[in-house]
């Protein structure tokens, strides 16, 4: 009888040793993406108040601001690129996936030279995006008429013109093979440009 309670002491004894040591063990860890979002947060906190202390320290820093994020392109690829080395991706990867909901391919007949252009005759009056990225223009290029400009994840941006209806709006992602939208005539005018020079076609059109 005594062993049968000095077995059953035993037991309710190992359990509370082995509670108490579970209980120190546990630590409240915070979730990892919480961690990360909340430091990309005060990360873009502290770059705001940075950009707002900037300008309002003189009218001369308020026109370098305006005149460089406003008058020119930003490298998105290189920011982004940047960005995601050190904090990871801005959006998690499972909810960073478009599908395509169009594809209709380099469908075209010739290629034309124009000034610093090509002019593309399409079998059709759509055309698709050549190159995955960020769209960082939307309006009227002079002699070149309704204009998208993408800067792509290779980062050379690519004028899509002559276009008369799409529905993209400004800083959109656009995948490579996305319908654009239609274009006037069938003409498809594309101008590539890479750190501010323009470049050839030959990559993304054979």
């Amino acid at each position: 009888m005594d062993n049968v309670i000095t077995e059953a002491q035993n037991r309710i004894k190992n359990k509370r040793l082995n509670f108490v040591n579970n209980k120190k063990t546990i630590k409240l860890k915070p979730s990892k993406y919480i961690s990360n979002l909340f430091t990309r947060t005060l990360i873009s906190v502290i770059l705001v108040l940075l950009c707002a202390i900037f300008i309002n320290i003189s009218d001369a820093n308020l026109l370098t601001f305006k005149n460089h994020f406003f008058n020119e392109t930003l490298a998105f690829t290189t920011i982004n690129n940047l960005y995601t080395k050190y904090f990871g991706e801005i959006v998690p990867e499972t909810l960073n996936k478009t599908i395509p909901v169009f594809e209709s391919g380099k469908s075209y007949s010739s290629i034309e030279q124009v000034e610093n252009a090509y002019k593309l005759q399409l079998n059709s009056n759509t055309f698709s995006f050549l190159e995955s990225g960020v769209v960082v223009f939307l309006g009227e290029k002079e002699n070149l008429g309704k204009t998208i400009i993408v800067q792509g994840i290779d980062g050379v941006d690519i004028w899509y013109s002559n276009i008369e209806n799409h529905n993209i709006t400004l800083y959109d992602y656009v995948e490579k093979n996305n319908m654009i939208g239609e274009f006037k005539d069938n003409s498809a005018i594309l101008t590539f440009m890479e750190n501010g020079n323009y470049t050839g076609y030959e990559k993304y059109l054979s």
